[in-house]
């Protein structure tokens, strides 16, 4: 959330339920007045290979660079407790990796089945 966001809640928090309703109808109606966004059409992952000897950070890098339409901060819960998985568990690396590639793509199929105009 930027810094005009942040702005923005705190003055609709300071106003009552009817304020807030009557800022909600008016930010529609401009919103109403925008031309309509074009639809972004999915885009397909481009699946760089896994490099001999690969380590956990570099299978990141390389999963994130492959899947490059999906959001890294959506994914950090997850990342990281594969990452931990391994750095503190001692689960080796070819094992979270396959658990990396895994995830992320359960994350690009949910990207998948979203609605395009989302």
């Amino acid at each position: 959330m930027n810094s005009r966001e942040r702005h923005f809640l705190r003055i609709l928090r300071k106003l009552g339920s009817a304020e807030q309703e009557q800022v909600l109808a008016f930010a529609d109606f401009l919103k109403s007045r925008q031309p309509p966004e074009p639809a972004v059409a999915h885009q397909e992952p481009k699946m760089l290979p896994a490099k001999d000897g690969e380590t956990v950070v570099g299978a990141i890098k390389r999963l994130r660079e492959s899947y490059a339409m999906l959001d890294a901060k959506a994914m950090l819960n997850d990342t990281s407790s594969l990452m931990s998985r391994h750095v503190m568990g001692g689960d080796p690396a070819e094992a979270v990796i396959v658990e990396l590639e895994k995830m992320f793509e359960r994350h690009y199929q949910r990207y998948r089945s979203a609605p395009e105009d989302a």
